[in-house]
């Protein structure tokens, strides 16, 4: 893994983005106006830190600026953005005088998400078969980004915010792998007592 150091616009969030995902995001505030304002005119990305109870994680992840969904007439916009790759908080400055937003200095990892492992899809297949869960085709998941597998496993904020700060490949993998087999058991609890409730 290459680690490049670089400067971002910061816009901590209580919700973790994973590269890859796409999200909406309403603006409301003056600070972060001028930063999306900012991020438009330069075609620049900016950060997305996890923050909660007031205190922001050392990871987060550069975010891109897809589409300007809408521009309200009092300065709010709507924004689509896309996930595009980790990155660990090396200092964080609150506000970027003259600017109103914040920045921080940042260790990017240039990463190898695409997985061979065959483990975690006949692991991430099994659950999904186990799920009934008719609108994925696992027959096409093969050499897809660990991301994609963790995206259509609906992961906390805290699990992904686990996920990006893993440094290699093979430790988001066992980490995924890891859930499958939880998520797997905790079906099959649900359904061990579904079918002792019909029997009683």
């Amino acid at each position: 893994m290459v680690h490049k150091l670089v400067t971002l616009p910061m816009f901590p969030l209580n919700t973790v983005i994973i590269p890859g995902e796409v999200r909406v995001l309403h603006i409301f505030e003056e600070r972060y106006q001028e930063l999306i304002a900012d991020c438009i005119a330069n075609q620049a990305n900016f950060g997305i830190p996890y923050i909660k109870g007031g205190q922001i994680s050392d990871y987060g992840v550069e975010v891109r600026i897809t589409n300007v969904l809408q521009q309200h007439a009092n300065g709010e916009i709507d924004i689509e953005i896309t996930g595009i790759k980790p990155f660990k908080i090396i200092k964080y400055t609150k506000v970027l005088k003259p600017k109103l937003y914040g920045a921080a200095n940042i260790e990017e990892h240039e990463e190898d998400t695409l997985s061979n492992r065959y483990k975690l899809f006949r692991s991430f297949k099994k659950f999904i078969k186990q799920a009934k869960n008719k609108e994925i085709p696992v027959e096409n998941l093969t050499n897809v980004s660990v991301y994609k597998v963790a995206h259509l496993l609906d992961l906390t904020n805290e699990e992904k915010l686990q996920l990006i700060a893993f440094e290699t490949l093979k430790e988001k993998e066992d980490f995924l792998i890891a859930k499958i087999k939880l998520y797997s058991h905790t079906l099959k609890l649900e359904k061990d007592l579904r079918n002792n409730f019909r029997m009683n």
